[in-house]
């Protein structure tokens, strides 16, 4: 049974959409967002079980573990970026093991979909307190139309390992998706499409608490985010 869990870091996510317009017109546009709160506990979430498991002490934060967090893109593309937030943190953040798939069911990834994640060239990324930071451009080698009838309704899984102790945590407590943490101390587990390293689902994370896409300059859908986006544009 799933548990009315939480998403504890804020993830951004932009797509580049394939369209019939040329290479030189595509722009990114933003497909998914949540807003950040925080520290964590600080909020009012939604009905949630006891985290205590996953994160024994709050001012600890994570700590050597992997988060599995589920989102469902409001606009699909052939390439993606990622943005991690540390905006209510106190101390640097570093994350590695960071990848995005095609989600099949749960924590389980769709084989041969995973794909890693790196942050001008690197591997890890180490995130100051009160700061953001993008990933590089990942290419989604099973995203071929971006408004293929498959993709309607599938979601995409973010995987990232927090190194060490995160201390206070940035997070979202109004999620509705579930999503999944491995337990404190099991090391990078994102490069894995199976289900073993995450035997319960931990997080809430929603693919609907707030995005903002741009498919044409007259095609707008947006709602109001504690996070400041980028101004995009595409030309038809």
């Amino acid at each position: 049974m799933h548990w009315l869990t939480r998403q504890i870091l804020t993830i951004l996510m932009i797509v580049l959409p394939q369209m019939a317009a040329t290479q030189q017109s595509e722009k990114w546009v933003v497909s998914w967002v949540a807003s950040a709160q925080g520290p964590y506990p600080v909020g009012i979430p939604s009905a949630q079980p006891d985290q205590k498991f996953a994160f024994p002490s709050a001012t600890a934060g994570a700590n050597d573990q992997t988060f599995r967090l589920v989102v469902r893109p409001g606009l699909w593309g052939r390439q993606v970026r990622l943005r991690l937030t540390n905006v209510f943190g106190i101390k640097p953040v570093t994350f590695d093991g960071v990848y995005v798939g095609l989600q099949m069911g749960g924590p389980a990834l769709v084989k041969g979909t995973n794909r890693p994640v790196k942050f001008e060239d690197r591997d890890s990324v180490t995130v100051p307190p009160e700061k953001s930071v993008w990933s590089d451009p990942v290419e989604l080698p099973f995203v071929h139309d971006s408004s293929a009838v498959e993709l309607m309704g599938r979601k995409l899984a973010v995987s990232f390992h927090v190194a060490s102790e995160s201390g206070l945590m940035t997070w979202h407590a109004k999620a509705l998706t579930t999503s999944f943490i491995s337990p404190p101390g099991s090391g990078s587990k994102g490069a894995s499409e199976d289900e073993a390293a995450f035997p319960t689902p931990q997080l809430r994370g929603s693919s609907s608490t707030q995005s903002r896409c741009l498919r044409r300059p007259t095609a707008l859908r947006s709602s109001p985010s504690a996070t400041r986006l980028p101004t995009a544009r595409l030309q038809p």
